[in-house]
């Protein structure tokens, strides 16, 4: 295997321009609405979701049910609206500005006592949750200009694409380890080879709870084994 920690800009290549984080849109531009329903963030609004994948880089997933094949049968259409968001994407739109979000979970609030000082103290003593590792790490990539959904399906949290998933293939598969927690090195090795076979780079991407998150690439070599 291969370490490098410049990661990303060297794996993926430059992304495409779009709109960036943190920058709200012109006046001219009507904010995407996202509205929270039993805990799920949906967009139904055709527009919304069209402006969410091509100005924001959010892809979610169309999880509408496709209308029933005619008597004469057909094609079988594909997934319809609404869009749905995962609660990292919500997050990372309501704090740019980029679209109208609802809040994204109730346990995002202000602390009610301790003081600044006992809650920078909690925050160190405390890891964070798998949630709060996903979103900064989300929030990390999908600032570098990169596109990301889901990485289940490879054993990663996300996977990573240097540009429209409709138009590349994947680059890497990003993982977010407990930096508290040694990584076991089966699993490592596991990971790794896994992407190998499906010509991905492993980003093993730490979420301190102090400090930037950062990002480590590996790569297979075959020449080393």
């Amino acid at each position: 295997m291969a370490a490098g920690a410049e990661g990303v800009p060297g794996l993926c290549g430059v992304a495409e321009r779009s709109e960036t984080p943190g920058t709200p849109p012109s006046p001219a531009a009507e904010r995407p609405r996202v509205r929270r329903q039993r805990g799920r963030f949906l967009v139904w609004s055709p527009g919304a979701a069209r402006a969410l994948r091509e100005r924001h880089r959010v892809w979610g997933a169309l999880v509408g049910t496709p209308p029933r094949r005619g008597p004469r049968g057909g094609a079988a259409a594909g997934p319809r609206l609404p869009l749905q968001l995962r609660p990292e994407e919500a997050r990372a739109l309501r704090e740019s500005g980029g679209a109208t979000v609802e809040p994204v979970d109730e346990a995002e609030a202000e602390p009610s006592g301790g003081g600044a000082g006992g809650g920078a103290r909690a925050a160190l003593a405390t890891p964070l949750s798998r949630a709060e590792r996903r979103s900064r790490v989300f929030r990390a990539l999908w600032g570098r200009g990169l596109h990301l959904t889901r990485g289940g399906k490879f054993g990663g949290d996300f996977l990573v694409y240097p540009g429209p998933p409709a138009q590349f293939h994947a680059c890497a598969v990003a993982q977010c380890p407990r930096s508290s927690r040694a990584q076991p090195l089966g699993a490592l090795l596991a990971a790794a080879r896994l992407c190998a076979c499906v010509r991905k780079a492993l980003l093993l991407c730490a979420a301190p709870p102090e400090g930037a998150p950062s990002v480590t690439a590996i790569t297979w070599r075959a020449d080393l084994t």
